[in-house]
């Protein structure tokens, strides 16, 4: 047995030790403490290189055991999406944790003869079979994935911001196509794996939607029959007053047209309208759409956010609540908001998982579907005319909004640190992807800090790289046709 090994004969150990990077001390302490052991472990995991350089060594008593290990392909680009497992592939974060029953292995024994080195001559029997872990196919684009990895991190350097996420969703079949988020990990390297860059945090963090709730306000008010598409609110002086506080535009727009509430965004106007609504109608609106609740789409630390009752709303709550602050929600959770509006109404489970038959796709009518392609018309005008010109795209029309809000932190409301926001839909004529992008304390020096200036240019580079890798075909006609005619 090794404990048993004299000093001189553990001098032969030496070039092993070399080779793992084991202190002799260690190594010492490692015998002392396994001597009543058949066997132990020197060292997990190594490479085939360095397997050969220790066979050369022909010590008695060292033996290998095959182990398998997991390989991430897709890098930084995938690494807090897939997560990663411990030493023993047990899944610790990401995919790899809350699929980790179906992807385990199990192990398996058997009764095998060694000679008086510890060497392994033979199997005697296998008394349980290994089981290997299941295949699970993903409905994420590896090509994509990378590509809204490329540019989340030039946009992020660009900005100075803090860090940035980005979710690409099929809305027919609710599969997602692309979780991003910048910055990430190196999976090969273990003292990476912590702090927050670890988290999918399209799934994890939790923020205040800001702007980006006001075609739901709309949807609202028009579903319950309290305003119709031909009403004028009035915002003037571009200022109102609910008890102490104040909301603002950033000027005075006068009337406007519900669609131009969504268009330019006015807090004035989304106030005026909430504040008319029946509150129990707006929550049970916002209710529909999941805000507060699990998607059950079963990814590792899944937030739901936070939609208080409505009875618990007091006049400045359902004020606030109108343009996006008072109720929070995560990224993913916006985005399935949003599909079901590209749904004409209807609502559709999202899912990491690729759909192999169409009879998986179930689909619930939330809401009516002239009504949701109504509020897709209005948010067109955020791009022609509105807060979201940059996210225009050349061949294919867009339905979206922008939305800047404040960071809050246990202290409160930081006045120069915002979350910039952009949820598009694209082809407007007819959906079929929807991307919903975040970024973070983007810094007011590189420039204005806004949704539209921070959020729709990364759609935009975005779409355009990845719609024709999706092959979707351009709604818009192009300027040479539009010329011959």
């Amino acid at each position: 047995m090794i404990s048993k090994l004299t000093k001189d004969e553990i001098k032969n150990y030496l070039p092993l030790l070399k080779i793992i990077n084991l202190d002799k001390n260690k190594f010492s302490d490692l015998i002392n403490k396994y001597k009543k052991r058949k066997e132990f472990y020197l060292k997990r995991k190594i490479s085939d290189n360095l397997a050969s350089k220790i066979n050369k060594l022909e010590l008695p008593f060292v033996y290998f055991i095959k182990e398998y290990h997991r390989v991430y392909l897709g890098g930084k680009a995938f690494a807090n999406i897939l997560g990663f497992t411990n030493i023993d592939d047990v899944g610790q974060e990401g995919i790899e944790l809350s699929k980790n029953d179906l992807l385990i292995s199990r192990k398996g024994i058997k009764k095998i003869r060694k000679d008086n080195l510890g060497r392994l001559i033979e199997t005697i029997e296998i008394i349980k079979q290994p089981i290997s872990g299941k295949n699970i196919h993903l409905s994420l684009d590896k090509n994509i994935q990378i590509i809204g990895y490329t540019i989340l991190k030039k946009y992020v350097e660009k900005f100075s911001a803090d860090s940035a996420s980005l979710i690409l969703v099929k809305n027919k079949t609710g599969e997602i196509i692309s979780m991003v988020n910048y910055p990430s990990f190196n999976p090969d390297l273990r003292h990476e794996m912590s702090g927050v860059k670890i988290k999918n945090r399209v799934a994890t963090e939790i923020f205040e939607p800001g702007s980006t709730i006001k075609p739901f306000l709309i949807l609202s008010a028009l579903d319950s029959n309290t305003f119709s598409q031909q009403d004028l609110i009035d915002t003037t002086p571009g200022i109102i007053k609910i008890g102490e506080e104040e909301f603002r535009d950033p000027r005075n727009y006068g009337k406007l047209t519900l669609a131009q509430i969504i268009e330019k965004s006015s807090n004035v106007g989304a106030v005026k309208i909430s504040q008319s609504l029946d509150k129990k109608y707006l929550w049970n609106t916002l209710k529909s759409l999941q805000f507060g609740e699990s998607l059950y789409v079963g990814l590792a630390g899944e937030q739901f956010g936070n939609l208080d009752y409505h009875s618990q709303w007091k006049p400045i709550k359902q004020a606030t609540i109108a343009y996006g602050y008072g109720v929070s929600t995560t990224l993913i959770h916006l985005c399935s908001a949003y599909s079901i509006l590209a749904n004409h109404g209807k609502s559709i489970q999202l899912t990491y998982l690729k759909i192999q038959d169409d009879s998986e796709i179930f689909k619930d009518d939330i809401f009516d579907a002239t009504l949701s392609k109504e509020i897709l018309s209005m948010m067109t005008q955020v791009i022609t005319n509105g807060t979201g010109k940059k996210a225009s795209l050349k061949k294919y029309t867009v339905a979206g909004k922008t939305g800047t809000v404040r960071n809050l932190t246990k202290k409160g409301y930081e006045t120069n640190k915002h979350n910039t926001l952009f949820v598009g839909i694209v082809p407007a004529s007819n959906p079929q992807y929807v991307a919903a992008i975040i970024v973070r304390k983007p810094d007011p020096s590189k420039g204005k800090v806004s949704g539209g200036a921070n959020a729709a240019p990364i759609f935009r580079e975005f779409m355009n790289q990845t719609l024709n890798l999706l092959k979707v075909y351009p709604d818009k006609k192009s300027l040479a046709h539009e010329k011959s005619k």
